[in-house]
């Protein structure tokens, strides 16, 4: 039986505990994503590598047969301030990610609402840092729940546009909870995320090439380009990229210069610009700029964050 009352507690208890939204739908309703991700893989053959060093990605109910409900919860990171100089060289979905190692207010928020669950009685998994590693699909999920809708550019918008972060988890309990999005499709005609696409890694509407994605290369690709790629591509981008989201009518009306600050971002402001990156050390850029980078770039990886810094000097100097 579908608990209601229960899926209204779990949303109010999400809200409170520093989420902006939450949904909650049957598990069955994951099922539906196989036959999107055999579609994608088809439509850019290359991309089955990198999916398959993701993680299974479908196979949520042979992960967790015992689940009955999927949640998934979403986090607007336009709140906080961005600095300008910091703009085109770091994607603020990594900078501003609310499980960095730079904080604790909102780990120890989300950790609240696991203890919450259990409290209850329900059973809970998922609210790792990689949710979609942890459940499944979120931008999916959250799709499936209403939170938001899927644009040309792959990425999740809802209201307030795709600067989104995703906590998913599956449960125990029969629950239900979805929302009704007010927001327009896509232009038929609109192809700016397309056309503003550094490196030409979105091939066409809600297509996208990982393994040319500049978000890629400048992290989990060490900083390295495939075979006959200009090193153009990567444009003044150091960590991460949101040239297709900066470019989407979605998005602009956005002012990151209001907001809260985000902590220590600030005053690690004129450390970050890309030629004083490259002299820093390796335990300044452990210490200092590493734990900013949502994970994508680890500890033993200062590298590449000067590789790329060298990169985005020259395609400044080149502009």
């Amino acid at each position: 039986m579908n608990d209601s009352v229960l899926a209204k507690e779990i949303y109010d208890k999400a809200v409170s505990c520093g989420f902006d939204n939450c949904g909650i739908i049957p598990i069955d309703d994951m099922d539906r994503f196989e036959e999107y991700f055999q579609e994608r893989k088809k439509a850019v053959p290359s991309s089955a590598f990198f999916y398959e060093a993701v993680g299974d990605l479908a196979g949520i109910k042979r992960r967790f047969p015992w689940a009955k409900s999927a949640i998934v919860c979403s986090f607007w990171l336009g709140r906080y301030q961005f600095p300008a100089s910091l703009q085109g060289r770091y994607a603020k979905g990594f900078f501003l990610s609310p499980g960095n190692e730079t904080r604790r207010d909102f780990p120890d928020g989300r950790e609240q609402f696991e203890t919450w669950l259990a409290q209850r009685g329900v059973r809970c998994e998922g609210g790792g840092q990689f949710g979609h590693l942890s459940i499944g699909p979120l931008r999916h999920a959250a799709v499936a729940a209403g939170i938001g809708i899927i644009r040309k550019n792959n990425f999740l918008y809802t209201e307030k546009g795709s600067f989104i972060e995703l906590t998913g988890y599956v449960i125990d309990r029969e629950c239900e909870l979805r929302h009704t999005p007010n927001l327009k499709p896509c232009a038929e005609q609109c192809n700016l995320c397309q056309k503003s696409c550094p490196s030409g890694a979105l091939k066409g509407p809600y297509t996208m090439s990982p393994l040319e994605c500049v978000s890629f290369l400048t992290t989990f690709g060490k900083g390295a380009l495939p075979p006959g790629m200009d090193d153009k591509a990567s444009a003044t981008w150091i960590c991460g990229c949101d040239a297709c989201q900066d470019a989407c009518p979605y998005n602009r009306r956005h002012d990151w210069s209001v907001g809260e600050a985000y902590p220590g971002l600030e005053e690690l402001e004129s450390e970050l610009q890309p030629k004083k990156l490259l002299r820093q050390s390796d335990e300044f850029l452990r210490k200092n700029v590493v734990p900013y980078t949502s994970c994508h770039v680890t500890p033993d990886e200062t590298e590449t964050l000067r590789v790329c810094a060298e990169r985005s000097v020259r395609n400044q100097s080149a502009s």
